[in-house]
C-alpha cells in the first residue's frame, strides 16, 4: 500500500511540474491557406446555431482528404464547458487542425476567448486549433507558436440569441499561452 501511495504522490507531482509551453511540435502537415479558413467559416456557420440550441460545445477535427479539399468530421456534442475531439487516427485525412465551438453564452464561463485548456490541448495533441465563439467570434490556435489569433470579431459568425458583452472584459485580438494562464 505504501508502494502505491508513493507512486500516486509521485505522479502527482510529476503532473504539477509539467508545461505545455514546453512542447516541441512537428511542423503542420500542410500550411494554412485561405480556403482552409473560408471552409471552417462556412463550417462554424453550420454548426454555431446547433451548438446554441443544445447549449453544449461541438467539436472535431478538420483537414485535408488525399483529393486536396478540405473536409471536417462530424462536430460531438459534448459538455457545456469542454470537448474531446475523435481521435485523429479515426480519420480518413491529414489532420490539420481541431475545431470547436464555446455552446451558448452563460455568464458563468469566458466564452469569448479561447481558454487555457483550450490552447494546451492542441499543443498536446500536436495540432492547431479553431474556435467559434457565443459572440460570433472566430479564432484560430497557432499551437505551435503558442499563441491564440481572433480571425474576426464578434459578430462574424453566428450569435447566440443570449449573448451577453461583458465590459468589464475587453477582448484582445490575440493571447499567448502565458496570458490565458491567468484566467
Amino acid at each position: 500500500m505504501r508502494h502505491l501511495i508513493a507512486l500516486t504522490f509521485l505522479f502527482l507531482a510529476s503532473c504539477a511540474s509539467y508545461d505545455p509551453a514546453s512542447i516541441v511540435m512537428e511542423p503542420r502537415a500542410k500550411a494554412q491557406t485561405r480556403s482552409e479558413i473560408a471552409f471552417m467559416s462556412q463550417f462554424f456557420q453550420d454548426i454555431q446555431p446547433r451548438s446554441f440550441a443544445v447549449k453544449r460545445e461541438l467539436c472535431g477535427l478538420v483537414g485535408v482528404n488525399a483529393a486536396g479539399d478540405c473536409v471536417g468530421t462530424e462536430p460531438v456534442v459534448c459538455r457545456a464547458s469542454s470537448c474531446l475531439p475523435p481521435d485523429p487516427r479515426s480519420t480518413e485525412f491529414t489532420v490539420l487542425a481541431s475545431y470547436h465551438t464555446h455552446g451558448a453564452w452563460h455568464p458563468q464561463y469566458l466564452t469569448e476567448v479561447p481558454s487555457f485548456s483550450d490552447i494546451r490541448t492542441d499543443i498536446e495533441d500536436g495540432t492547431d486549433g479553431y474556435l467559434a465563439t457565443p459572440g460570433g467570434r472566430f479564432w484560430y490556435i497557432d499551437a505551435r507558436n503558442k499563441v491564440a489569433r481572433q480571425i474576426c470579431g464578434e459578430g462574424c459568425l453566428p450569435r447566440d440569441p443570449g449573448f451577453r458583452r461583458d465590459p468589464a472584459f475587453p477582448v484582445q485580438n490575440s493571447y499567448t499561452l502565458d496570458e490565458l494562464r491567468q484566467f
